[in-house]
């Protein structure tokens, strides 16, 4: 039967016997000697990855993270015919699986965004309106918006590189997402050690209430390292 890989970790470590992935489908770990691999058996020889699936996925990395496992994830839709394709598959990678493994023992991802909070800025509204200027009006208030806008994402990213030097010595790792989609304008991810958690978030969320009305500033995680260790299996 195919299974789905959500993640590789050292040891011998097994899920809990509640725990559920994919379509609510049982996770079990599979023995890999040294490491094992959580798994969930599925009927269907292709994943589409729709965002409950995707959510699911995650939500497997993220109870090995809060039970402090060391784990390499898997990109979602790791299908593999069955067991044996999955660690023959799994040791044909060993040499990048062995430098994942040495990069995550210990650590997490964590990362914040800045987003547009929806609180618009003030706009002057006093100014004399002349009769037969509703055209000239339509182009100031579009020329006003796209000033508004850039002057919004010039403040995002100031704010995320400020925050981003206060972290600097918690920080590891880190990824610039580029081109974030809409509200977001600005986003980080950084591998950290478990121990510096707190502090990380201690510093976005002091950096946050410093935050402009028109700015939000979230942060998240610890989660699995994603952006610094997923391997793509087979």
């Amino acid at each position: 039967m195919p299974v789905h890989l959500y993640g590789v970790l050292e040891g011998g470590v097994l899920p809990a016997a509640s725990a559920r992935g994919l379509d609510g489908r049982p996770v079990r770990a599979l023995s890999l000697g040294a490491r094992c691999a959580w798994v969930s058996d599925i009927s269907e020889s292709a994943l589409e990855a729709t965002p409950q699936r995707l959510r699911e996925h995650d939500a497997v990395l993220r109870e090995a993270i809060s039970a402090e496992y060391s784990v390499v994830p898997s990109l979602f839709g790791q299908l593999h015919a069955d067991e044996a394709a999955l660690a023959a598959a799994l040791q044909r990678s060993a040499e990048s699986l062995d430098e994942a493994m040495a990069r995550v023992e210990g650590r997490v991802e964590m990362s914040f965004l800045v987003a547009a909070s929806g609180v618009a800025p003030e706009e002057n509204s006093a100014a004399p309106r002349e009769s037969g200027s509703s055209g000239r009006e339509h182009l100031l208030r579009v020329r006003n918006r796209i000033h508004a806008e850039r002057i919004l994402r010039d403040s995002a990213a100031e704010l995320a590189q400020s925050t981003t030097r206060l972290l600097n010595e918690l920080v590891v790792a880190e990824r610039v997402v580029e081109s974030p989609a809409p509200p977001v304008l600005a986003a980080r991810a950084h591998l950290v050690a478990r121990e510096n958690v707190a502090r990380y978030v201690r510093v976005v969320s002091l950096q946050a209430a410093s935050a402009i009305p028109e700015l939000r500033v979230v942060v998240r995680g610890p989660g699995a390292a994603y952006s610094f260790a997923a391997v793509r299996i087979g």
